[in-house]
């Protein structure tokens, strides 16, 4: 899998993405995830050195992404 990543800006402080998950940004959202494999659908606060991650869903392959993606108009 080749790692995408997109985003879009919400607003000052938000940014919506999709994105392989990184350790800093599980750690950021206060969750526990046991499968970090594929691509996550995440928000970040905070500018660009985030205080805050949702994750909001899990996608388990490139298409599933990709669709994503186009269909949230995200670059």
């Amino acid at each position: 899998m080749s790692d995408f990543y997109f985003s879009a800006q919400v607003d000052d402080e938000t940014t919506i993405c999709i994105a392989p998950i990184t350790e800093r940004r599980v750690e950021l959202s206060g969750e526990e995830i046991e499968d970090k494999s594929g691509y996550f659908l995440f928000e970040t606060k905070g500018g660009a050195e985030p205080s805050e991650v949702h994750v909001l869903a899990r996608l388990t392959s490139e298409e599933a992404a990709l669709r994503l993606k186009s269909m949230l108009a995200l670059k």
